[in-house]
């Protein structure tokens, strides 16, 4: 259960169901990822695509309306509803953590992708695109959802781009100074990291949208 206040003062507290998934005496990692007013909770890492456990909708963004700035773990405002059992290593971030960021808390691995996996996703769109590497998109929203960021720069055209199983990425082998390089040509070799190939490289310039990596 999560409580909350707005600038509007206390709201109906956010109640999700566990289904059985936590276990008498058994340790749960619990991830609670808020930005705005939208919240999504973890349990044990992500669920098997990549998804949170459950996502909501809040009322509004949460705000500090006590004069002192104090936050109840394991208890509702009054002090009542108090948790029975043990916490451990509790851990607040200065920003939401995107679902891969939360994957390695629990994990001890951040989650490899096929193109620039270095480049993360912003906390508004903290989920990686299940079909389309290159976008991240809001947790609760469809595949299908036109509520998508770019994860890498519009300007980049990485060497991956060539066998990302995406039709609508492109991949730019060389930048020609001026007209005259056309005169000569081009020849390309490549190695596609995952196959046998020529193996020979192609040197390319990678560009991530977010900088903060």
């Amino acid at each position: 259960m999560f409580y909350y206040r707005t600038v509007n003062g206390l709201q109906p507290p956010i109640k999700v169901m566990t289904l059985g998934r936590i276990l008498v005496k058994k340790w749960i990692h619990l991830s609670v990822q808020v930005h705005h007013s939208r919240i999504s909770f973890f349990l044990n890492g992500w669920e098997d695509d990549n998804t949170p456990f459950d996502s909501r909708i809040l009322v509004g963004t949460v705000a500090d309306t006590d004069a002192d700035g104090t936050l109840q773990i394991g208890q509702s405002f009054t002090g009542l509803e108090q948790f029975v059992g043990r916490m451990q290593d509790f851990r607040f971030y200065p920003v939401a953590l995107t679902n891969r960021d939360i994957l390695e808390v629990f994990s001890g691995k951040f989650p490899h992708l096929h193109t620039q996996s270095e480049c993360r996703c912003p906390g508004s769109h903290p989920r990686v695109h299940p079909l389309i590497q290159r976008y991240c998109i809001p947790n609760g929203a469809d595949d299908t959802t036109n509520d998508r960021v770019l994860r890498l720069d519009v300007e980049a055209h990485p060497l991956y781009y060539i066998n990302d199983d995406d039709i609508g990425t492109t991949w730019i082998s060389s930048v020609f100074a001026n007209t005259a390089g056309l005169d000569h040509g081009v020849s390309i070799t490549i190695d596609l990291q995952n196959g046998q190939y020529q193996n020979r490289y192609t040197r390319v310039g990678i560009l991530c949208e977010d900088t903060n990596i």
